[in-house]
C-alpha cells in the first residue's frame, strides 16, 4: 500500500508542476501530494489503536492550513501560526515508530507547534534586519528559517527520532500553506525531504552503511547543481520542462550506474539527489515571487518514486523454500545476514544412518567478498551435496559438486567478467568440487577438512557445519544442515586484489533426503 501512496506523491507532484498558473489548483494538488506523503510516512508505525488518530491529526494540520489559505488576508496573517495546536489532540497516545517508542507527550507535540511558528520567528527577525541593516527581506527570512529548522530537526530527531522530524515538517508546511508563502512551501518540502531521508535510512536495506560513500555525495551535488542550473532559464514553457526533466535525466543516469556496480550509483545516489534538490529550494530565488518555482516539485517527485526505483535497482533475489523453523518462506539475498552457526543444533540418531542427497529447491550456497565498505554478494545456484551418516548418526563423508557457470553476483555485467578467463574460467573448468578427507565432531558441530578443486587447482579447505532441523516433506524425512567456510581465491590461480578481496566468505543451508 505504501508503494502506491508513494507513487501517488510523485504523480501528483508532476501534475502540480503544470498548475502553477492557477494558485488554487496548484495549492490543492500540492496539499493532496503532501497528505499522501504523510500517510506513506505513517507506515513506519507498528499497528496501534492510536494510529488512526495520529494520522488524522497530521492530515488535519495540512487541511487546516489549506482552509486558512482561502480566508481573507487579515485572518491569514495570524491564523496559520496556530495550526500546530492540533498536535495536542493525541496527547497520551503511545506508539512505536521504526522501533522507537513514541509517547505522545506535550514535549513531542511541541515540535508541530514549533514548526508552525518558525515563520513567525523568522518574520520578526527579518523585520529588524531590514530596518536596521538594510538586508534583503526574503533572503534573510529564508536564512533565519533554515537556522531554526536545523536546530529543531536535531532536537526533534533526538527526542522522537524520525517522527519528531515529521511533526516539525507538518507544522511548518501547514503554516506556510496558510500564509500562501511560496518560499515557505519550498522550505517545507525541504523539511519533508529530510523526514523522508530519515525514514528511508531505517527502511531500505543496505543504505545506512552508505552514508560515507562518494555515490551519496555525488547525488547531493548532482541534485543541487542540476536544479540550480534551471533558475537561469527565462522562458516559462522551457522552464517547466527543463526544471523537471533535465534534473531527472541527469539523476537517472547517475543512479543507473549502480546497475554496473552498487558503489557507483544506486539508492545512495538517489537519496542524495533528494537532499541536493531540496537544498536547492532553500537557495534558489523565485523567478516570480507571485508564482511558485516549477522545480520546487522535483524533490516530491523523487520521494514519490523512491520505492519503484529501489525495486528496479535491487539485485536479483535468490529464492528458496527454507525448511528452517521461524524463518521467512523465502530467502532474500538482500536481507541482513546473521551467523548461520547461531542456529540451534539437533542431535542425530542411529535411525538417520545412510546416504543422503541434497534437495535443490530447499538448498542455497551463498558467498561474500570484498572490504567491509564494499561487500559483493553472490551465490552458486546449481550444486549438489552427497553425505554419509554411520550407524550412530555421525557424519562420515561429504562431497559437493557445483557448476561454475551457475555462479552469480546478481549483476549481469559483473558476472560476465567473473565467469571469463579473467577469473574463474567457467568454460574451461565447468565444475567446482569439494571432497572431505577428515571429519571431526566438535561438540554439536563438525569440522571438515577436504580438497576444494576450483579453477583447476586443488587446495585444502575447511568447512564448519551443524545439523539444525529434521522435518517431513512430501512423505519423506528431510535433514537440514547449515555451515560456513572461508576460501582463499589466490590459491586457485587468481591474482591478489585488495579492492576485490582475497578471502571469500561462504555460507550454506542444505536440505538432504535419503
Amino acid at each position: 500500500m505504501e508503494n502506491y501512496l508513494g507513487m501517488g506523491v510523485g504523480i501528483i507532484a508532476i501534475i502540480s508542476a503544470f498548475l502553477v498558473r492557477s494558485a488554487f489548483l496548484f495549492k490543492t494538488s500540492l496539499s493532496i501530494a503532501i497528505i499522501c506523503l504523510i500517510i506513506a510516512l505513517t507506515n513506519g508505525f507498528e499497528q496501534d489503536p492510536s494510529l488512526e488518530m495520529i494520522c488524522f491529526t497530521l492530515i488535519g494540520m495540512i487541511g487546516l492550513g489549506y482552509v486558512i489559505s482561502l480566508l481573507p488576508e487579515k485572518v491569514r496573517m495570524v491564523a496559520p501560526y496556530f495550526v500546530g495546536l492540533l498536535a495536542l489532540i493525541p496527547i497520551g497516545a503511545k506508539a512505536n515508530y521504526q522501533g522507537f517508542e513514541v509517547n505522545w507527550t506535550l514535549e513531542v507535540a511541541a515540535f508541530a507547534i514549533i514548526g508552525s511558528i518558525i515563520p513567525f520567528f523568522a518574520k520578526i527577525k527579518d523585520w529588524f534586519a531590514v530596518r536596521w541593516f538594510g538586508a534583503d527581506k526574503a533572503e534573510f527570512s529564508t536564512a533565519v528559517s533554515l537556522v531554526y529548522m536545523g536546530i529543531f530537526v536535531l532536537a526533534a530527531s533526538f527526542v522522537a527520532s524520525t517522527f519528531g522530524v515529521i511533526l516539525l515538517a507538518t507544522g511548518f508546511f501547514a503554516a506556510n500553506l496558510g500564509l500562501r508563502s511560496n518560499n515557505g512551501l519550498q522550505l517545507g518540502i525541504l523539511l519533508f525531504a529530510v523526514a523522508w531521508i530519515f525514514f528511508s535510512l531505517n527502511s531500505l536495506d543496505g543504505i545506512s552503511d552508505s552514508l560515507q560513500k562518494g555515490n551519496l555525495w555525488m547525488g547531493i551535488l548532482a541534485g543541487l547543481g542540476s536544479l540550480w542550473a534551471c533558475k537561469s532559464i527565462k522562458r516559462e514553457k522551457a522552464r517547466i520542462f527543463l526544471s523537471l526533466f533535465l534534473p531527472l535525466l541527469i539523476i537517472g543516469i547517475l543512479v543507473s550506474f549502480g546497475l554496473i556496480n552498487e558503489n557507483f550509483g544506486g539508492m545512495p545516489t538517489y537519496l542524495g539527489a533528494i537532499i541536493g534538490t531540496s537544498l536547492a529550494l532553500a537557495l534558489i530565488e523565485l523567478p516570480e515571487t507571485e508564482k511558485p518555482f516549477h522545480g520546487m516539485l522535483l524533490p516530491l517527485i523523487l520521494i514519490g518514486f523512491t520505492n519503484p526505483v529501489d525495486t528496479c535497482l535491487q539485485r536479483e533475489k535468490l529464492k528458496i523454500e527454507t525448511l528452517l523453523k521461524n524463518s521467512d518462506s523465502k530467502s532474500d539475498q538482500s536481507s541482513e545476514k546473521e551467523d548461520v552457526m547461531d542456529i540451534p543444533a539437533i542431535a542425530l540418531e542411529d535411525g538417520d544412518a545412510g546416504a543422503w542427497k541434497s534437495v535443490a529447491a530447499n538448498s542455497k550456497l551463498e558467498f561474500e567478498v570484498g572490504p567491509s565498505s564494499a561487500r559483493t554478494s553472490g551465490a552458486i545456484k546449481d550444486f549438489s551435496v552427497d553425505l554419509q551418516l554411520d550407524k550412530a548418526g555421525v557424519l562420515r563423508s561429504l562431497n559437493v559438486e557445483m557448476k561454475s557457470g551457475s555462479l552469480t553476483t546478481f549483476n549481469d555485467i559483473r558476472d560476465e567478467s567473473v565467469l571469463s578467463d579473467e577469473f574463474i574460467e567457467s568454460e574451461k573448468y565447468p565444475k567446482i568440487t569439494f571432497q572431505s578427507r577428515k571429519i571431526e565432531k566438535v561438540g554439536e558441530d563438525y569440522k571438515i577438512t577436504g580438497d576444494l578443486e576450483f579453477v583447476g587447482v586443488k587446495a585444502e579447505t575447511t568447512l564448519h557445519l551443524r545439523f539444525v532441523s529434521k522435518v517431513t516433506k512430501d512423505g519423506s524425512e528431510v535433514l537440514v544442515f547449515v555451515g560456513k567456510s572461508v576460501v582463499d581465491r589466490t590459491k586457485h590461480n587468481m591474482t591478489s586484489d585488495s579492492k576485490i578481496g582475497d578471502q571469500v566468505d561462504v555460507t550454506f543451508e542444505v536440505a538432504v533426503v535419503r
